[in-house]
Protein backbone atom coordinates (compact mmCIF):
# COMPACT_ATOMS: atom_id res chain seq x y z
CA UNK A 1 0.00 0.00 0.00
CA UNK A 2 1.35 3.53 -0.60
CA UNK A 3 -0.09 6.49 1.62
CA UNK A 4 0.81 9.59 0.98
CA UNK A 5 -0.80 12.88 3.82
CA UNK A 6 -0.34 16.71 2.92
CA UNK A 7 -0.97 19.73 4.79
CA UNK A 8 -2.36 23.39 3.94
CA UNK A 9 -3.10 26.18 6.37
CA UNK A 10 -5.96 26.72 5.02
CA UNK A 11 -7.43 23.18 5.76
CA UNK A 12 -7.44 20.02 4.01
CA UNK A 13 -10.98 20.71 1.60
CA UNK A 14 -8.83 22.05 -0.96
CA UNK A 15 -6.00 19.90 -1.13
CA UNK A 16 -5.33 17.71 -4.56
CA UNK A 17 -3.41 14.73 -4.51
CA UNK A 18 -2.07 12.34 -6.70
CA UNK A 19 0.34 9.41 -6.73
CA UNK A 20 2.95 8.65 -9.55
CA UNK A 21 4.67 4.94 -10.16
CA UNK A 22 7.83 5.22 -12.29
CA UNK A 23 6.52 8.70 -14.05
CA UNK A 24 2.70 6.70 -14.21
CA UNK A 25 -0.48 8.35 -12.85
CA UNK A 26 -1.66 5.80 -10.55
CA UNK A 27 -4.23 7.17 -8.26
CA UNK A 28 -5.98 10.70 -7.45
CA UNK A 29 -7.81 12.28 -4.56
CA UNK A 30 -8.41 15.09 -2.30
CA UNK A 31 -8.50 15.80 1.27
CA UNK A 32 -5.13 15.17 3.30
CA UNK A 33 -4.65 11.48 3.07
CA UNK A 34 -4.53 9.45 -0.54
CA UNK A 35 -4.13 5.84 0.15
CA UNK A 36 -3.60 3.07 -2.75
CA UNK A 37 -2.90 -0.33 -3.32
CA UNK A 38 0.49 -1.43 -5.22
CA UNK A 39 0.84 -5.25 -6.34
CA UNK A 40 4.33 -5.57 -7.04
CA UNK A 41 4.08 -9.22 -7.68
CA UNK A 42 3.32 -8.88 -11.30
CA UNK A 43 5.78 -9.77 -13.96
CA UNK A 44 8.39 -7.23 -14.56
CA UNK A 45 8.00 -5.44 -10.99
CA UNK A 46 11.54 -6.48 -9.73
CA UNK A 47 13.79 -3.84 -9.20
CA UNK A 48 14.49 -0.14 -8.37
CA UNK A 49 11.22 1.53 -9.01
CA UNK A 50 10.50 5.30 -7.91
CA UNK A 51 7.46 6.85 -6.31
CA UNK A 52 6.09 10.53 -6.71
CA UNK A 53 3.37 12.63 -4.80
CA UNK A 54 1.92 15.48 -5.43
CA UNK A 55 -0.03 17.82 -3.93
CA UNK A 56 -2.32 21.37 -5.15
CA UNK A 57 -4.00 23.79 -2.54
CA UNK A 58 -6.59 25.49 -3.76
CA UNK A 59 -4.41 28.70 -4.17
CA UNK A 60 -2.54 26.67 -7.41
CA UNK A 61 0.41 26.05 -4.69
CA UNK A 62 2.28 22.50 -5.79
CA UNK A 63 4.45 20.59 -4.19
CA UNK A 64 6.23 17.31 -4.70
CA UNK A 65 8.41 14.02 -3.03
CA UNK A 66 9.56 11.37 -4.58
CA UNK A 67 11.19 8.16 -3.05
CA UNK A 68 12.94 5.21 -4.89
CA UNK A 69 12.08 1.67 -3.50
CA UNK A 70 13.61 -1.97 -4.50
CA UNK A 71 10.93 -4.43 -5.15
CA UNK A 72 12.71 -7.99 -4.37
CA UNK A 73 11.38 -10.96 -4.78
Amino acid sequence: TITVNASDDSGAAGIQLAIYVDGAFKASGSGNTLSMSWNTRGKGMTGSHTITATARDAAGNVSSSSNTVNVVK
